[in-house]
């Protein structure tokens, strides 16, 4: 399960390491409560949890402020073309299909997997 909360780079970007981890455990502790009034008990039956801020996405991807959503749709149609140029060559990206960043990417993996499933079973 994924969950997505908004924040603001400016809110995290100066804690000191000790109020970065607490703020992080405060962050995952209240997305918990919130997903236990839908899904009773999800704590007992959660292995691992894990949480990234703009500050996570500043140091690993160096992106300004800490954005974790990227491109627009200007890459779509090139993207979803390529098969038309080349037979089989297929792209799989951030490119502005339902949203851009990771869930962009993720969502957009899924739609050509199934291109390319498509075209194994012709």
């Amino acid at each position: 399960m994924v969950s997505s909360t908004n924040a603001r780079y400016e809110d995290w970007a100066n804690l000191s390491e000790e109020e970065y981890a607490a703020s992080k455990r405060e962050l995952i502790d209240t997305t918990l409560d919130a997903l236990e009034k839908y899904v009773p008990h999800c704590r007992e039956r959660i292995a691992l949890v894990e949480a990234a801020t703009p500050a996570t996405f500043q140091h690993y991807t160096k992106h300004l402020a800490g954005a974790s959503f990227g491109t627009k749709f200007e890459g779509l149609a090139v993207s979803r073309g390529l098969p038309e140029q080349v037979r089989g060559l297929y792209h799989a990206g951030s490119v502005g299909i339902i949203m851009s960043g990771w869930l962009g990417a993720i969502n957009y993996g899924v739609i050509v997997a199934n291109d390319v499933d498509a075209l194994l079973v012709k």
